[in-house]
């Protein structure tokens, strides 16, 4: 995901256009550390694209429970997660 953000930054804008949105959904607080470093990540991301990419955080499970985060992401339903490692044993990959 980050590789396609930074591919983005790099190709020069021929034409304006809507910008990119990334939809960043977590489910802690915006006062977490995690909730921080999303708020942190949409910051730079919009600053260095000039806006051409534009980040909208959901903290608090505001789009989607722990349990269905996976599936809105692999849906396609949101770019970005910041979940806890734990998520990922049922998809074959340990900690």
């Amino acid at each position: 995901m980050l590789l396609a953000a930074a591919a983005t930054l790099a190709a020069p804008m021929a034409f304006a256009q809507s910008p990119i949105v990334i939809k960043f959904s977590h489910v802690v607080a915006p006062d977490t550390p995690k909730g921080k470093g999303a708020q942190r990540f949409k910051e730079l991301v919009e600053e260095r694209s000039k806006g051409a990419i534009k980040v909208e955080v959901y903290p608090n499970s505001q789009l989607y429970k722990d349990k269905e985060e996976l599936e809105a992401l692999q849906l396609g339903s949101v770019q970005m997660l910041a979940p806890s490692l734990a998520k990922f044993g049922p998809l074959g990959v340990k900690e």
